[in-house]
Order: structure tokens, then sequence, then C-alpha cells
């Protein structure tokens, strides 16, 4: 059985790390794509950004791309980059798959998309964001 090559976009991150070590520990090739080298597999490492199509055209090269690169941080001083890397990233992620006949995307999301929910909401849920990171990953939705 040929074995397909995953591509980790955010890899270097700490959700990334530790899918990658799952991906590691089931022997599942990977590659991490990320504006950073990741410190715990360098070796699997390309930089690149979502940002720019040109960078994402060169480094994808898996068969499946599980995209967990966003800005998500409450401290972010431009706005912008929020729309930029959420949105834009997203879309680029999916023209350069589209391109390279790759046809599955894992794409993550956030429970911010609803806001203050109480406990125990679901994917059926009111869409409310209350922040920036929540309105954009429900966009790139």
């Amino acid at each position: 059985m040929n074995m397909k090559k995953i591509s980790v976009l955010g890899g270097a991150g700490f959700v990334g790390t530790r899918f990658c070590r799952l991906l590691r520990d089931s022997q599942i090739p990977f590659e991490i794509v990320d504006l950073n080298t990741s410190q715990e597999f360098p070796d699997e490492s390309i930089i690149a950004d979502v940002r720019d199509i040109e960078s994402l055209r060169g480094a994808i090269g898996g068969d499946v791309v599980v995209n967990l690169a966003a800005v998500h941080r409450d401290d972010v001083r431009d706005k912008s980059e929020y729309f930029n890397t959420n949105v834009t990233g997203a879309k680029n992620v999916a023209a350069v798959c589209s391109e390279k006949g790759i046809s599955k995307i894992v794409f993550t999301s956030s429970v911010a998309v609803y806001g203050f929910a109480k406990p125990g909401v679901g994917e059926d849920g009111v869409i409310n964001p209350f922040n920036e990171y929540g309105k954009t990953k429900y966009e790139a939705e």
C-alpha cells in the first residue's frame, strides 16, 4: 500500500507539533510547512507563508493538506493580519491544492466562531464571534 504524505501547514505550532507526533508514531509520512522551523521536527520543516501563494506552490508536496495555520493570539496589533492569514491564507491553500490536484484538505476552525456560547454547544450552535480571530475563522470556513 502506498502511504500518502501529509502536508501540515502551521505544523511548528503547539497543536501542529502534537499532531505531527501522532503522525510520526503512526509512521505516516509528513512535512511541516510553516513560517518557522519546527523545533521538534526540523528535518521535516519547509519555510513558507500561507499569505504568499508563490511560497505555498513551492512548499506543499503532500497528497493531503492539514491546514492548522492561523493568527490566533489576542495581542495582535495589526488586526488585518487575522484576515490576511486566516481568510486569504485559506483561499491560497485551496487554490494551490486545486492546482496540484490535491483533493483532501483538512481545515481546522475554532470554537471562537460561537463566541461566548454555553458549554456543550455543538456545530449547530449560533455563530456569534466576539473577536477578529473568531470572525476570520468563520469567514474562512
